[in-house]
């Protein structure tokens, strides 16, 4: 995904919108405890990546949480007053398995 700064500056000010709207719409027994690691938005403004990982969480989080895309993007179009949809992609932080990995090596 292209990324410009008009798009770094629309994803530093969804960061607040996406903690909110996982804090009400997730529950620590499906989801474990989220955490917000990066957001990335399209060159467009209309595809948001939001990289999360769960603490302390089930092993099939992530499949929970898809199902929250649709009212993510919802709750975030309606937020900051868009005519445009913005679609939500919730995706797993890749580096804490990174780290795992590299710690299970040493």
């Amino acid at each position: 995904m292209k990324i410009s700064p008009r798009s770094n500056r629309f994803a530093g000010s969804l960061d607040t919108l996406v903690n909110e709207f996982i804090h009400k719409n997730t529950d620590p027994d499906n989801h474990g405890f989220l955490t917000v690691t990066a957001i990335e938005v399209s060159g467009d403004l209309q595809v948001c990546d939001v990289f999360v990982r769960s603490l302390q969480g089930p092993k099939d989080w992530m499949s929970k949480l898809k199902t929250l895309e649709k009212s993510a993007s919802h709750f975030l179009t309606t937020s900051v007053n868009r005519r445009q949809r913005i679609t939500v992609r919730f995706k797993p932080d890749a580096s804490v398995k990174l780290v795992e990995d590299l710690k299970d090596k040493l």
